[in-house]
């Protein structure tokens, strides 16, 4: 477990999802409001799926990392090393050919009250020298991120992944990259 000191003096715990998190990691995703869930594509997020994520946290292709202020989940965050086929066949539509285990896809949660004051900015780091340290040579946001989603796409921006792509669903999504 990491600890983080967070700009507000709150004590950041940042860790690997344990088998015993699926109560915390349910609340969490209970928490959520309407429209944070609705920028969220990799896995419902209920408390039956804490249950199954939690029971199936070994797993070493899919890695999940939760962080927490005073024992609360406040953030989850996915690295998936596997291959996700429709992932895999879209960025080859932009030419861009991914490998699993070296092309990660990356999905972020963040709890509504704890968005925008710098949470991310304080795991990303740690991420991306999970990811490098695994051997990764880009990290690949899963599904893109919703063309609305502009403080989404300022943040990942930030750390330098870049646009390289699109497509529609019932809203306009961005595919974005990040080189390591």
């Amino acid at each position: 477990m990491l600890s983080l000191k967070c700009k507000n003096g709150d004590v950041l715990n940042f860790r690997l999802l344990e088998n015993t998190d699926a109560v915390l990691l349910g609340d969490f995703f209970c928490s959520l409001s309407e429209e944070t869930k609705s920028k969220y594509g990799p896995h419902p997020l209920t408390k039956e799926q804490a249950k199954v994520l939690c029971d199936n946290s070994h797993q070493t292709e899919v890695v999940r990392f939760v962080a927490l202020i005073r024992e609360r989940v406040i953030g989850y965050f996915i690295l998936d090393f596997s291959a996700i086929q429709h992932e895999v066949v879209r960025y080859d539509s932009f030419g861009i050919k991914l490998t699993p285990g070296h092309d990660p896809f990356f999905a972020p949660c963040i709890s509504d009250q704890y968005q925008n004051i710098g949470i991310s900015s304080l795991i990303m780091p740690e991420l991306l020298n999970f990811a490098k340290a695994k051997q990764a040579r880009s990290i690949v946001l899963l599904g893109g991120t919703q063309e609305t989603n502009t403080l989404g796409i300022s943040f990942y921006k930030k750390w330098g992944f870049k646009a390289v792509g699109g497509y529609f669903t019932d809203v306009n999504n961005i595919d974005m990259r990040l080189m390591l």
